[in-house]
């Protein structure tokens, strides 16, 4: 067994004691995430663990998230989906690792909620979560060395991948100091599927992960949103009406009225029209987001006349 252990910490240029720690964790796949701040005495400072635990949280979760989805998005807003409740429920945090300060998470990698069980394990949502994980990882490790003045184009084609506003948010604050981050994935040596992967991220990194999540943020509809407001006037005749209006309408957190732009497919024009003319309060569901410096509601649905009542 020793000479086993001797020539896997050889072959993977680890320490014989950390390969021995990935071997007493078969059923998970680990994550760490690696600060490079530590001291001598493998210790941080109290409030950098508490970030480091945090995001480290944000990271899987963003993850378990693109997973989940079924389409994917450059930030995730709005409730989580219940496979993704039940998959944060069985992971684990691991012991922490000396030499530097390292923050293990154990995701069990066969893992299924129990709407999706299956007996495929080698398909399931927990080893999906981390293969999601590790192939955003290698996306961004690829963008970064690809960004030279404008990082946007590199990100947006890895959205696909699992990358979100989410992801670089977590990482680029975990990147913003002196040293650095490391953040890597070993398999469960029960069901190895490749290499393990590893991404470095220096302070310079976290700028521009910064600036992505910021643009990404920004760029992703807020889903089922309702507002609640009155049409403006249309000034276009019935038969030429093309369902474009615009409703002002409070929004939370924000002081005084907004205009958002709407537009209705056939189905509603003659009621929004009516709305319209009679100035009648109106009550829609869509996804908000910005179109170019205008507030857009994509995809309306459910609209309604809001009647009042006594109080209004």
């Amino acid at each position: 067994m020793t000479e086993v252990l001797g020539a896997l910490s050889k072959a993977e240029d680890r320490d014989a004691s950390a390969v021995l720690f990935d071997l007493t964790l078969a059923p998970f796949d680990v994550i760490r995430v690696r600060s490079k701040d530590a001291d001598d005495y493998g210790s941080i400072r109290f409030d950098a663990g508490l970030q480091l635990h945090e995001e480290a949280k944000r990271l899987v979760v963003s993850a378990a998230l693109a997973e989940a989805s079924e389409v994917p998005r450059r930030a995730w807003k709005g409730r989580r989906p219940d496979s993704v409740s039940q998959y944060l429920e069985r992971i684990r945090l691991g012991q922490t690792e000396n030499a530097s300060f390292s923050l293990t998470v154990l995701s069990p990698y066969s893992f299924d909620p129990a709407e999706q069980a299956s007996l495929f394990q080698d398909n399931a949502f927990g080893r999906r979560v981390t293969l999601k994980f590790g192939a955003a990882l290698a996306a961004i490790q690829d963008a970064l060395a690809e960004s030279v003045a404008d990082p946007l184009p590199a990100f947006e084609s890895i959205v696909d991948v699992g990358v979100s506003a989410d992801m670089c948010q977590a990482l680029a604050k975990l990147a913003d100091s002196d040293a650095g981050v490391d953040v890597s994935i070993s398999w469960s040596p029960a069901k190895p599927v490749q290499e393990p992967i590893h991404l470095g991220l220096t302070r310079q990194d976290a700028a521009v992960l910064q600036e992505v999540a910021h643009s990404f943020s920004r760029r992703e509809p807020e889903p089922d949103f309702v507002i609640e407001g009155l049409v403006e006037e249309i000034k276009e005749k019935p038969e030429r009406f093309d369902g474009s209006v615009v409703i002002q309408a409070p929004l939370p957190n924000q002081l005084g009225v907004r205009k958002i732009r709407v537009r209705f497919d056939q189905r509603y024009r003659d009621i929004v029209y009516d709305a319209a003319r009679n100035k009648k309060w109106v009550r829609v569901i869509g996804d908000l987001g910005r179109d170019g410096k205008s507030l857009t509601l994509f995809d309306p649905r459910d609209f309604s006349i809001v009647e009042p009542d006594d109080q209004d």
